[in-house]
């Protein structure tokens, strides 16, 4: 553990990691060990954003109604200014009532139909604040991260048609909590996404299938110095500030993690030092960390000017992290 802490305990991040991973095998019988999204739905029993059934199982690929979807993003959130404890005999009622106050669209005269993709999809955008059209709602997550696509990174390869399950529906929900910390009211009126992603500054890893979309003012002022700790089989890239260099210059580090060293020892770490997961893929998992020195000259305006602006963007979570 030492040694494991060692490599971190130099490092903070901007933002608390508020998800512990389960311990323990599958607590659904329906749900195997290796199932894709085993650890999103063993993270939302813990929290309480969903229950299982009396049977043992959890039911991991029966469709959601917008009750359903609603109900599991409210709660994920823990929104302050919400009470579950209003006397009404729908169940979903002050749910529902919580995303009208916050202006969100209204997508199915049937609160119990299935929901779909595509409507996921603005839901999730509303929650953040955006009144996008269903296909804009959909671009607007994958430039961003929060989705992936179905059989694709496109619009087609979304499968807005399809209903969506009670497993994906999970892992979207907390994509988007990794993004966004609050659910956010929307404009009164639809706009137009334009999609600013050719403006963006893209870093991709191909050996990890990574990509990092920066602000354009990131553009040829950052290099990336890698380092590999063979004790706990990490590897960590080290993004710095060229202008800062000889003062340090970092500012953050992203870690690739083997998902069995993070289990065992990451709970633990977030008990001691701020680490932030952005997320997981197959057998690894992918964190972010902040120096907690000073990394830039502090006598000189200029490159404390640029050393601040561009670690501005991390706090304000203005850099997305697309895991292929």
């Amino acid at each position: 553990m030492r040694k494991l802490l060692s490599c971190v305990l130099g490092i903070s991040l901007v933002i608390h990691a508020n998800i512990a991973l389960a311990e323990q095998s599958s607590m659904f019988k329906d749900v195997p060990d290796h199932f894709w999204g085993q650890e999103y739905i063993e993270r939302a029993i813990q929290h309480k954003i969903v229950e299982g059934y009396p049977d043992g199982t959890f039911k991991p690929d029966a469709k959601v109604s917008q009750s359903e979807f609603i109900a599991m993003l409210i709660r994920s959130y823990q929104t302050s200014d919400f009470s579950s404890s209003q006397k009404s005999q729908n169940w979903a009622e002050p749910y529902l009532s919580y995303v009208h106050k916050l202006g969100w669209t209204e997508l199915q005269p049937s609160e119990q139909a299935a929901l779909n993709r595509g409507n996921v999809a603005r839901y999730l955008a509303n929650a953040a604040g955006k009144n996008f059209t269903v296909d804009d709602s959909i671009q607007y997550l994958l430039d961003i991260g929060i989705a992936k696509g179905k059989t694709e990174r496109s619009l087609q390869g979304f499968n807005k048609n399809e209903p969506v399950t009670r497993t994906e529906a999970l892992a979207f929900i907390e994509r988007l909590k990794y993004r966004f910390d609050e659910l956010k009211s929307i404009p009164k009126t639809t706009e137009k996404y334009n999609s600013d992603l050719a403006q963006k500054d893209v870093y991709t890893i191909p050996e990890q299938k990574i990509s990092i979309q920066f602000p354009q003012q990131w553009k040829n002022k950052y290099e990336v110095v890698t380092a590999t700790n063979t004790d706990v089989k990490n590897k960590s890239y080290n993004f710095i500030d060229k202008s800062n260099k000889k003062y340090g210059g970092t500012l953050f580090t992203l870690t690739v993690w083997p998902k069995e060293v993070w289990s065992s020892e990451g709970p633990e770490l977030m008990k001691n030092i701020h680490i932030y997961k952005i997320g997981e893929r197959d057998n690894v998992v992918f964190t972010i960390n902040t120096p907690t020195d000073v990394q830039y000259a502090a006598e000189d305006l200029a490159l404390k000017t640029e050393y601040l602006n561009l670690s501005n963007d991390i706090q304000e979570k203005g850099i997305d992290f697309i895991i292929d």
